[in-house]
């Protein structure tokens, strides 16, 4: 889902692209579960938390945004953040077999 930009074209790459014109409404009068704001809204939490530390490294743009992820993961399962990474470091990074 997306606003009428031209540059998106998920079209191309096979994808199904709904559309909201913006300069009409901001849900689609056709399906009113066609929107933008849940994407505008996370998009604007991920750049805020990077603004509020002062900017964002280039080279490190998307390890940002997969902390960012992960937090919001850890978050929608009511997880403490502290022993969801652990674990998910310990799920990724197994012990070796001792022999």
């Amino acid at each position: 889902m997306s606003d009428c930009w031209s540059g998106y074209k998920p079209e191309e790459a096979g994808f199904e692209h709904c559309r909201v014109n913006h300069s009409y409404n901001f849900l689609n009068p056709e399906d009113k579960n066609i929107h933008t704001q849940n994407a505008e809204r996370m998009w604007g939490s991920a750049k805020w938390r990077n603004k509020r530390q002062r900017g964002t490294k280039r080279d490190f743009l998307d390890s940002y945004l997969c902390e960012f992820m992960v937090r919001q993961e850890i978050k929608a399962e009511g997880a403490d953040l502290f022993d969801s990474m652990i674990a998910k470091i310990a799920a990724a990074w197994p012990p070796a077999e001792r022999v």
